[in-house]
């Protein structure tokens, strides 16, 4: 039995324009999505809450956060995670956000957005982590705000990212998000397969390794990269979800060149 989609979600990456927001505005028409998710590096961002509230969308934002301190070390606005919650809740929520997802992710480096670490400067990343929902949290207390985490598809893996404090940005999630993306695009631009490009055994491999850490929260995998991917494969991904029972749908992420035949196989599940 086919089971329709209840939420749709796209993700952007960059929309710093007029443009930028009216071609993504076309596309979340397109592909039949309640739901926007909106990095929040963009300039757009908080003017563009009212804007999609008044399209019917529902209004996420994300953000991969660093976890220095160091201005000189920064990439991009309100980079470092205390100075993230602290534009989310100030600004963001005041202007309407419904939500929020953290990205806490690692490139093994120990560089300035590795999450993957006990401490920074003497800093235990758990605390960190725990505040930083703390500021988010209260500022949005008394409305509906959703909270999530997305992150590798198998960073929780042992011999992936154990070191990631989990528990303290699951604890306060309502959901969590693996970035199952059966195609990506590599350095140099070279497209990687994963899962053979098969949907359904992605969204198979990543439930039982975030279902030790996820506590219980409903396990959402995420379909990417959206521009090089096919119709036949997003009908797979909803068939997936459809097989687990699942309701919530991810897309990530819109750029210019997703095709349309992609928004329309969206538009459909």
């Amino acid at each position: 039995m086919h089971m329709t989609m209840a939420r749709k979600v796209l993700w952007i990456v960059g929309m710093n324009s007029a443009a930028d927001e009216a071609a993504f505005a076309q596309h979340v028409n397109d592909a039949g999505v309640d739901t926007v998710c909106i990095r929040t590096t963009t300039s757009r961002l908080p003017a563009a809450i009212d804007t999609f509230h008044k399209l019917g969308k529902t209004v996420w934002a994300w953000r991969w956060p660093g976890v220095d301190d160091d201005p000189k070390k920064a990439k991009g606005p309100h980079y470092f995670a205390p100075l993230e919650a602290e534009f989310v809740a100030k600004q963001c929520i005041p202007a309407g956000l419904d939500g929020y997802i953290v990205d806490p992710e690692s490139d093994d480096d120990q560089g300035v957005n590795d999450w993957n670490q006990v401490e920074v400067k003497g800093r235990k990343l758990k605390d960190l982590a725990r505040d930083f929902w703390s500021v988010i949290k209260t500022a949005a207390k008394g409305k509906t705000f959703h909270c999530g985490i997305t992150s590798g598809w198998d960073f929780p893996a042992p011999n992936q990212k154990p070191i990631l404090p989990w528990a303290e940005f699951i604890g306060p999630s309502d959901a969590v998000y693996p970035q199952t993306y059966w195609r990506i695009t590599g350095s140099h631009g070279k497209i990687i397969e994963r899962f053979g490009g098969d949907p359904a055994v992605g969204c198979k491999k990543c439930v039982p390794i975030w279902q030790k850490v996820a506590m219980g929260k409903p396990i959402i995998p995420m379909a990417g990269e959206i521009d090089i991917v096919t119709a036949e494969e997003i009908a797979a991904y909803g068939k997936a979800l459809t097989s687990m029972g699942l309701t919530e749908a991810h897309f990530y992420a819109d750029i210019p060149k997703v095709p349309s035949k992609v928004l329309t196989a969206i538009k459909a599940l």
